[in-house]
């Protein structure tokens, strides 16, 4: 007797068509890599060629209705785009945001291959925002577009939004839309964000730090460097001044085993140059620091603190410096650990990537907290080996077509039995 041949399920065949998607997964990242996306503030254009794009490409889909919400950058064009799909219940729409914009190259010299040029390295792909944030961008169009095409419909709402200017603060993306085009969000919205994440996929980030950066100016005397004593060396001061503000981190030492790591931090980054010759005593010296500081710490506390380092050092020399704050975000309210978006992911990856995922905080900075502070649901989540800016960035194309499988399945189960946590 010849036994009938067992038919798959949508799950499976949902599964398997992503597993099809690879080459269409290296021709989108190609098309995305090849076009800059890069601020203004950083020596861009803007993500306007990125945008046209992406834009051409989602109507060709005819998966949902696609809009384009474009803010002004002093003239400049900053897009924001959207495709939505109803679903049979309408209350609430699942968003997957992802962005546009792409830190510059850096240091060309240190990239093997051209950054804005594709490079496929069998499952590398090595290009200028690969991952950070193309992976999100390929993986939540695969999604949609494997659902659409096995299931036919969705149970809910589902959007995918792709967003500008979230490299340099979001003031044209994140912001701009929640300021002028709020609309777009029902109350009962909840947001996936693959912009973080880690190896094996079992971080699901819940919760962000808040985010300070000072810009610290030292002003002393300069003078020949043959004549120290008739000047004041900047640069000396502002070195002292430097070691001096580790006492930041005995000043603020809370823990908060939630977040990796669990302290906040305190670190001097980017320095200015000062003199171009060797001859010179610089009279003028100009550092950053970048502070990543738990929720229960004030960061008007920490600024307070820098200050006071800071005059001290400046009676001691007698010398002038200036602390100004360049950038502040303070926490937002973090996602609780049990709401349902949060263990129907742990479900979904744990079923696709077969690793049980934690709700962990994260020191980085994304468009979360501005849609948290809103009262919304959201994770950051994505399977990455965190290459964003540096040199040589890469995504493996395993990745984007497992994490377009864990959304796929979210946007096909949100609305089966109750999510448990640590159980199918």
């Amino acid at each position: 007797m010849t036994v009938p041949k067992r038919q798959k399920t949508d799950e499976e065949k949902l599964l398997d068509f992503i597993d099809n998607l690879g080459s269409e997964a290296i021709s989108l990242m190609a098309g995305l890599v090849q076009r800059k996306a890069i601020a203004p503030v950083n020596g861009g254009q803007g993500e306007k060629e990125k945008a046209d794009f992406l834009e051409e490409y989602l109507k060709g889909l005819g998966l949902g209705e696609v809009q384009r919400f474009s803010a002004l950058d002093k003239g400049i064009e900053r897009p924001n785009l959207t495709m939505t799909i109803k679903g049979n219940d309408q209350s609430m729409c699942l968003w997957l945001v992802s962005h546009l914009d792409v830190v510059p190259e850096g240091d060309r010299a240190q990239w093997k291959d051209d950054p804005f040029k594709l490079k496929v390295e069998g499952d590398k792909l090595v290009g200028r925002g690969t991952e950070d944030n193309n992976q999100g961008i390929v993986s939540s169009i695969l999604a949609t577009k494997a659902v659409r095409a096995i299931v036919g419909s969705f149970p809910i709402n589902i959007g995918l939004l792709f967003l500008a200017d979230e490299e340099t603060g979001s003031e044209f993306g994140i912001k701009y839309l929640l300021r002028e085009h709020r609309a777009l969000f029902g109350a009962k919205d909840a947001f996936i964000v693959p912009d973080a994440g880690n190896e094996d996929g079992s971080l699901i980030e819940v919760a962000e730090k808040s985010l300070l950066w000072l810009k610290i100016r030292v002003v002393g005397k300069q003078t020949h460097a043959s004549t120290p004593h008739l000047g004041k060396n900047a640069t000396v001061i502002a070195s002292k001044l430097i070691v001096k503000l580790g006492e930041l981190y005995d000043k603020f030492d809370l823990r908060a085993p939630v977040f990796d790591p669990p302290y906040s931090t305190f670190e001097v980054t980017k320095r200015e140059p000062n003199v171009p010759n060797i001859n010179t005593i610089p009279g003028d010296d100009v550092f950053y620091m970048d502070c990543r500081i738990l929720p229960q710490t004030s960061a008007d506390d920490v600024i307070a603190f820098v200050r006071e380092v800071a005059q001290g050092i400046a009676r001691e020399e007698r010398a002038v410096v200036q602390v100004e704050q360049v950038m502040r975000e303070d926490a937002a309210p973090p996602t609780p650990e049990d709401a349902e978006l949060v263990l129907r992911l742990k479900q979904a990856i744990r079923q696709v990537y077969r690793v049980e995922a934690k709700a962990k905080g994260i020191g980085g900075a994304t468009i979360a907290s501005f849609l948290r502070r809103e009262g919304f649901p959201v994770v950051v989540w994505g399977r990455m080996d965190e290459t964003g800016h540096r040199a040589n960035e890469y995504a493996w194309l395993s990745n984007i077509l497992g994490d377009a499988k864990v959304f796929a399945k979210l946007m096909m189960d949100y609305h089966k039995k109750e999510a448990q946590d640590g159980k199918d």
